[in-house]
C-alpha cells in the first residue's frame, strides 16, 4: 500500500489531518492515522480529491501545431486536473463511433485521465444512438463556433434532442447565439438565449448543462429554470477575473465566445458561485497560437489557454475570502464528477479512484509564460501574482507531476468506458 501521509485530507466536506491508503489499482483503501506503507509526506499541505475539467479543446489532428493531447495533457496534471472531458469540435470533428474511437488513440497516452464529447449536426442524427456508446457526453452548438457545427434547423433541431434524451446522457450546450465576432455581449442576449435552450430542454426531457455562462441575467435566469429542468451550468475562470474592460485595453488576444462581460455582471457571477446557482467552474481551455490571436479582430479566433490556470485562480481567490475551500471542490470536483456520472471520482473515500490534487496554499508565484506546459505558450493570466499552487498531482495512483516536474509513469494507461481507467 502506498500512503499520502502527513498532510491535511479534504473528506466528508472538511479538512481532516489523516493518512490516505491506495493500492498498485489505483483505488483509496484506508484513512486513518499513522498508516503502514510506501509514504509519501505531505506535510504542510493539503489534500483534495482531483480537480475534473469539463470543458477543454484539446485540439490535435490538423490544429496539432496549437495543442495536442500530449502537451494539453501535461498543461492540466501541471494545473492539478486529473481528469477532463474534451469538446467535438476538432479538424476533423467528433460526430461518428469512428471519430470518437480515432481521437480516443490519440488520447490514451495523455497524462490526464479524459472522456469525450459527441458532436451533433443535421447529418449525424441517425447515429446518435451508436455514438452515445463511445462518448461521455454530447455537445450542441446553437452559436457561432470554431469548427462550424452550428445547428440552425428547427427539424433538425427537434430529432437531435429527441434522440440525445433517449440516450440519458448529457447534453451540453453552447447557447449564446451573438458574439461570435463582436466585442461585447449584452444581458438580455444570453438570456434570451438561455430561455429557447431551457424551454426545449422542458418540452424534450434531456439532461441539460449550460456551458460559459458570463452575465448576471444570464444566472437569474438559470435560477428560475432549475426547478423545472434536470439543469447543470458552468462558468471560466475569464468571465470570473476579467471583463470587458480588459478586452478593450487588450483587443483580440482576449476574445473569447460569448464575450467578456461587464464588470457587475462578474460580480453576480461570484455570488452565483457562492450560492450555488452555478454548478461548476471549467477552463474552456481554447488555445490559438499567439500570431492568430494578434490577428485584425474580426479575423482572430475566439478563445483562451486555461487548463493550467483555473486552479492556481481559484486557490487565491480562496485564500482571498472570495471563495471556500467547500465550495472550490464542489465546482472544479464533486460536482462535475456526479452531473457527468465519472464513477468513483470527486471525493476522497474508500474505495474511490486515487485522484489527488495536492495543492500549498501558502505557496506564492507569478503565472509565467515560460513555465507553462500548454503548446501555445501564452496566459491571459501572465504575470498575475496568486497565492496558492498544487505541488503534486497524482492520476490513478500514478504521481504525474511533483513541483517542478512533470513524471511519465511507464506503460501509461487505457481507455475503457468513456475515460481512461488503470
Amino acid at each position: 500500500m502506498r500512503v499520502l501521509s502527513g498532510g491535511l485530507v479534504f473528506t466528508d466536506g472538511e479538512l481532516r489531518r489523516l493518512d490516505v491508503g491506495f493500492d498498485d489499482y489505483g483505488r483509496i483503501v484506508e484513512l486513518g492515522e499513522e498508516l503502514p506503507g510506501e509514504a509519501l509526506d505531505c506535510s504542510g499541505l493539503v489534500i483534495l480529491p482531483g480537480m475534473i475539467d469539463v470543458h477543454v479543446h484539446f485540439r490535435d489532428f490538423a490544429e496539432a501545431y496549437k495543442e495536442d493531447w500530449q502537451s494539453g495533457g501535461r498543461a492540466a496534471v501541471k494545473g492539478g486536473v486529473t481528469m477532463v472531458l474534451e469538446m467535438p469540435n476538432t479538424d476533423p470533428p467528433t460526430l461518428t463511433p469512428a471519430a470518437a474511437r480515432r481521437k480516443r488513440e490519440l488520447a490514451e497516452r495523455s497524462l490526464v485521465d479524459f472522456g469525450l464529447y459527441g458532436g451533433l449536426i443535421e447529418e449525424n442524427i441517425e447515429l446518435i444512438p451508436l455514438l452515445a456508446e463511445e462518448v461521455q457526453a454530447f455537445k450542441l452548438y446553437l452559436g457561432q463556433t470554431t469548427g462550424g457545427l452550428t445547428v440552425t434547423d428547427p427539424g433538425a433541431l427537434k430529432e437531435i434532442l429527441q434522440g440525445v434524451a433517449l440516450t440519458g446522457k448529457v447534453l451540453s450546450v453552447h447557447a449564446q447565439r451573438d458574439g461570435g465576432g463582436s466585442r461585447t455581449t449584452t444581458a438580455s442576449s444570453e438570456a434570451r438565449d438561455f430561455e429557447r435552450i431551457i424551454d426545449l430542454a422542458v418540452r424534450y426531457g434531456f439532461k441539460l448543462h449550460l456551458a460559459h455562462v458570463s452575465t448576471g441575467e444570464g444566472v437569474r435566469l438559470i435560477e428560475q429554470a432549475k426547478g423545472d429542468v434536470d439543469l447543470t451550468a458552468e462558468t471560466c475562470p475569464h468571465y470570473l477575473f476579467l471583463t470587458e474592460e480588459d478586452l478593450a485595453r487588450e483587443g483580440a488576444r482576449l476574445k473569447v465566445n460569448p464575450p467578456l462581460a461587464r464588470e457587475s455582471d462578474r460580480g453576480l457571477l461570484w455570488e452565483a458561485l457562492q450560492e450555488g446557482l452555478i454548478d461548476m467552474v471549467a477552463s474552456d481551455h481554447a488555445p490559438h497560437t499567439l500570431e492568430e490571436k494578434e490577428r485584425e479582430f474580426t479575423l482572430a479566433p475566439a478563445g483562451l489557454p486555461g487548463v493550467e490556470t483555473t486552479l492556481p485562480l481559484l486557490l487565491d481567490a480562496t485564500n482571498r475570502g472570495k471563495l471556500q475551500l467547500r465550495r472550490l471542490v464542489e465546482l472544479f470536483s464533486t460536482n462535475p464528477a456526479r452531473r457527468f456520472e465519472l464513477e468513483r471520482r470527486g471525493r476522497i473515500e474508500v474505495g474511490y479512484r486515487a485522484d489527488f490534487t495536492i495543492v500549498d496554499l501558502d505557496l506564492t508565484r507569478c503565472v509565467d509564460e515560460d513555465e507553462l506546459a500548454t503548446k501555445c505558450g501564452w496566459s491571459p493570466f501572465a504575470d498575475y501574482e496568486l497565492r496558492g499552487w498544487p505541488v503534486m498531482t497524482i492520476v490513478g495512483g500514478e504521481l504525474v507531476y511533483h513541483h517542478p516536474e512533470i513524471q511519465v509513469p511507464p506503460e501509461w494507461g487505457h481507455f475503457e468506458d468513456g475515460f481512461l481507467q488503470r
